[in-house]
């Protein structure tokens, strides 16, 4: 194999692996920002029941579409996820500055998400052109040496 067909499938390898890579963070950041969606859900609520300081009637969705009608009567304190179905008890307040600091460190996860998306796809372009260009001149040699014979 010539050093420039070396070059072109290495070109071809980096391009295939960061394609996978990309496609993989784009997954990830649709994830994160189907939470940070359920992130301000939660504070919505929160905010709200921060403003009444009495129960509110509410639909609780239980999947398929499908509601229950409730009535939250304790707006004092909430139970929070810690992860690993552990939760802890905090204060209406304490709960939603909790709630506000994981959805901003979210937001953050997200951005730098998509800006690792947009390093990888600069470099991809640029491996398409270095591709293109070693497929040509890899043409001409090959052209080259059948009308030489």
């Amino acid at each position: 194999m010539s050093s420039l067909e070396e070059d072109l499938s290495k070109a071809i390898a980096e391009l295939q692996a960061l394609e996978r890579i990309v496609s993989e963070l784009q997954n990830r950041a649709t994830a994160l920002r189907a939470l940070l969606t359920e992130y301000d859900g939660a504070i919505a609520l929160l905010e709200e029941l921060k403003n009444r300081k009495t129960g509110l009637n509410i639909l609780i969705p239980i999947g398929g579409g499908n509601f229950l009608r409730a009535e939250i009567k304790d707006v004092e304190e909430v139970h929070v996820s810690l992860g690993a179905g552990v939760m802890i008890k905090k204060s209406l307040q304490d709960g939603y500055e909790l709630i506000k600091k994981r959805r901003e460190r979210l937001s953050e996860s997200i951005k730098a998400h998509e800006e690792t998306i947009v390093n990888y796809a600069q470099r991809m372009e640029e491996l398409r052109r270095i591709v293109q260009a070693l497929s040509a001149r890899l043409a001409e040699l090959q052209k080259a040496q059948k009308e030489g014979k």
